[in-house]
């Protein structure tokens, strides 16, 4: 084992068992008094929180790798103000002297990293030496603050990186961790572990951290928010690190992953906000960049901009998206006419034509699981990888209509249907008894089902496999496909396949595609003839 990888190893072992350090007592003077019990009883209806870098905040003001002036400050304290947060992750901050110009502590609770000072270095622009760059919340006075820890582990023992900080307030969904990062910065290409700088190297490093922090709030099934400065484009839906914190099994989403940066010159942006174990949709709506007054770049106060969003009670009530998948005239009618479409192109087969195959999605596209949705969305949780686990053992979703015509069609002229699903592999016995109760009539011999695996996501390379259905979709055509198979029973899927129709309600439902990179002209000409796509507003990798 290499350094590097033990490194690695030994910081997410401390972090999995909850080897955190509490902050320095005198950190936490300003809100230690409280009794726990009045702590616990006060809990907020909406909670706003912001993550603003602050770029080189000093004191004195005219120091560091930032100098600023009297009216640079104060129009940074009006800035902060208009923000009109509860909470306010922040970066940069050189100490709780620079954090005070902004913040006053009448009305605000300031905790800083505890993190030791680094060495100071000589800044590329100015030639000023350095100040600290920490990370710190201001918290409003109001709000009780029931714990802070110092995440050590991201500075990964090194002097200079950052430690992350974590608080905890009572939210609508409980008592809930707010994670602040500011993770190296360097890194900027899509997957840090195909990088051989030092940057990447890094970032891999810290990665791991974060991963193995969500995972400890998913297993335990407690809301938390990870917010802060990621150099790094997470909005991307194929950058390595979303794809580790984000998976079908977790509640993990960014809710800031459709904002553009407040700079021109850098749209993707690279603060976010990531919730868990709450309903992400309500929140995501409320996602915002607060630019300054004056955008210019010699202008800004800050080379980053604030974003926000609102942690709200959950409002009970279905989104336009459910309305309009579970009451429309017009979303039957487009699914049956695709699925019609996809009737006629089967049709036009030559009678020549063997050993064939039209591979299809699930959920969306054959199975309906619309009342999931509407189930979660009345009672405020949104998904969750608890719910959905439940739904699927249910076996209850219902057909997408047309769904079963065309199954049928392609059957009666010699094909065979390979259901791609993104649904666990281990849940391939509940998918199955589901398909066949609601009628479809699936063999082992017509219908080859395969669940997504570890494999499946971590075949994915932005090369020969750029979606995490193409490694199935790959063994389909050379009949190495994992089919599920009741009972252990023989099939015939053990040879090579052609596809000739791909169906889906994702365009990450067709080979080689991803949200991100879809070429509409390129694909426009496949569309309705071997390519179908029905509609779904209720999620997907948009």
């Amino acid at each position: 084992m290499n350094t590097f990888n033990a490194l690695t190893i030994a910081l997410v072992s401390a972090l999995s068992v909850g080897c955190t350090s509490n902050l320095a007592k005198n950190t936490n003077e300003s809100f230690s008094a409280q009794p726990a019990s009045q702590l616990q009883a006060q809990t907020l209806s909406a909670l706003k929180i912001a993550t603003w870098n602050v770029e080189h905040l000093a004191y004195p003001i005219d120091t560091g790798c930032r100098a600023r002036t009297p009216s640079e400050i104060a129009a940074m304290k009006a800035y902060a103000k208009n923000l009109d947060a509860d909470i306010i992750a922040l970066q940069e901050v050189g100490s709780k002297a620079a954090l005070q110009q902004i913040f006053s502590e009448d009305d605000w609770q300031l905790i800083m990293s505890s993190r030791a000072d680094s060495k100071a270095y000589t800044c590329r622009q100015t030639g000023a030496l350095s100040t600290q760059q920490k990370v710190a919340f201001a918290v409003k006075k109001a709000i009780p603050v029931l714990n802070t820890a110092s995440i050590d582990q991201l500075g990964l023992a090194r002097a200079g990186l950052r430690y992350g900080l974590q608080i905890t307030v009572n939210t609508q969904q409980g008592p809930t961790d707010i994670l602040n990062v500011h993770m190296k910065s360097g890194c900027f290409v899509d997957d840090y572990l195909k990088s051989d700088s030092p940057a990447c190297k890094t970032y891999a490093q810290q990665a791991p951290v974060l991963n193995s922090w969500v995972e400890k709030h998913e297993t335990a099934g407690t809301p938390y928010v990870i917010l802060g400065d990621f150099n790094h484009r997470i909005s991307a839906p194929y950058n390595r690190l979303t794809r580790t914190l984000l998976s079908d099994e977790r509640s993990t989403s960014i809710t800031t992953s459709q904002l553009l940066g407040c700079q021109a010159r850098y749209p993707a942006p690279i603060d976010h906000i990531i919730v868990g174990g709450m309903n992400a949709k309500n929140i995501t709506k409320s996602a915002q960049v607060h630019k300054f007054k004056n955008m210019d770049n010699k202008a800004m106060l800050s080379d980053h901009c604030a974003v926000s969003v609102s942690l709200t009670a959950n409002a009970h009530s279905l989104s336009s998206a459910v309305l309009w998948q579970t009451t429309s005239k017009e979303y039957k009618a487009l699914a049956t006419t695709t699925y019609e479409q996809a009737k006629a192109a089967v049709m036009q087969l030559p009678n020549t034509a063997h050993n064939w195959v039209a591979v299809m999605d699930v959920d969306e596209t054959v199975l309906d699981n619309s009342a999931y949705q509407k189930q979660t969305e009345l009672n405020g949780k949104g998904y969750t990888p608890q719910s959905w686990q439940a739904w699927v053992a249910s076996e209850k979703a219902t057909l997408v209509p047309g769904a079963k015509s065309f199954i049928e069609t392609v059957y009666k002229h010699g094909g065979k249907i390979a259901l791609v699903t993104n649904r666990n592999k281990q849940n391939d016995l509940h998918t199955w008894n589901n398909l066949k109760a609601v009628g479809l009539p699936i063999t082992v011999e017509n219908t080859c089902l395969i669940g997504r695996s570890e494999a499946d996501k971590n075949a994915v390379n932005n090369n020969e496999f750029i979606n995490d259905k193409d490694l199935r979709r790959q063994q389909v055509t050379q009949g190495t496909a994992d089919c599920f198979s009741p009972s252990g029973q023989n099939n015939n899927w053990q040879q090579p396949q052609v596809i000739k129709f791909q169906v889906g309600d994702n365009i990450e439902d067709f080979s080689g595609v991803t949200q991100e990179s879809a070429n509409i002209k390129t694909l426009q000409p496949k569309l309705g003839k071997s390519l179908f796509l029905l509609p779904n507003p209720m999620y997907g990798s948009w």
